[in-house]
């Protein structure tokens, strides 16, 4: 049909004056398979406007093989090599001749490094003469500490808490868990036991410890933001039920003071 002949030799003009103004690679264009097209429409070219179409389009591919011998002449001056090529070069080389460029040409960024032998002998020498412990701890000042935990017999004699209120004041320390939690149903670990008095927030950390092994609240670590929480339960769980755990958290004057003054 006329308006198809005329719409092909159109996008082919159009094509190649992209390839000239716009500096488009000069390869992506198809010239065998257009000048093919060209050739099977001429025999039906009738009309005057339709053979000037026909020839603007075979110079406009006429003109897109120019600027592909340009395009050549242009990389050969800057020693540009086709990927192609270098694959070919490459599948060409002999096996030896392949090992020696790469020996050549490796820069490597990893290093390993490793005892040699003089230091492994020094280090022999030295474990052989370094003193047994008891001699290195001889004639240092240590102080012998013992850690373990505080039994409720033991808080009482140091007038901490008697043993007979002590069901009595972890229930009542559960209640105020369950009311400064409120809604949210958790609170910060130190936003609770934290209070004026050092000694009075280590006997808290201490009610709280038996909360948590009791059934009466949970505790979750949150490692990532540096966060304990405290959810207190409904009601005690049955021990039995109650699949405990330790937590050891460090209460220091030190970090008592920082966070008082923190707020």
């Amino acid at each position: 049909m006329p308006g198809e002949r005329q719409e092909l030799m159109l996008r082919i003009i159009d094509l190649c004056d992209t390839v000239r103004k716009r500096g488009i690679d000069p390869f992506d264009v198809e010239v065998r398979e257009f000048f093919d097209r060209l050739r099977e429409l001429l025999p039906n070219l009738k009309k005057h406007e339709e053979l000037y179409l026909d020839i603007q389009a075979v110079l406009g591919l006429a003109d897109v093989v120019f600027q592909q011998g340009e395009w050549i002449k242009h990389k050969s001056s800057m020693l540009y090599l086709d990927p192609l090529l270098i694959m070919l070069k490459l599948h060409a080389l002999p096996t030896r001749e392949l090992a020696d460029v790469f020996a050549r040409s490796w820069h490597p960024i990893v290093q390993l490094e490793t005892l040699s032998p003089h230091g492994i002998a020094e280090a022999k020498q030295y474990w052989t003469n370094l003193p047994s412990l008891e001699e290195r701890w001889r004639g240092l000042d240590t102080t012998e500490v013992f850690t373990g935990e505080i039994a409720r017999r033991e808080l009482a004699r140091m007038g901490i808490l008697s043993e007979e209120d002590f069901a009595a004041v972890l229930d009542r320390t559960w209640r105020e868990l369950k009311e400064a939690a409120g809604e949210r149903g958790e609170i910060s670990y130190w936003d609770f036991i934290h209070t004026q008095s050092f000694e009075e927030t280590v006997k808290r950390a201490w009610l709280v410890s038996f909360l948590v092994s009791y059934g009466y609240a949970t505790l979750e670590l949150k490692p990532l933001e540096e966060e304990i929480l405290l959810r207190p339960l409904p009601k005690p769980r049955e021990l039995e039920r109650v699949a405990t755990f330790s937590v050891p958290i460090a209460i220091s004057r030190d970090e008592w003071l920082r966070r008082r003054k923190g707020g």
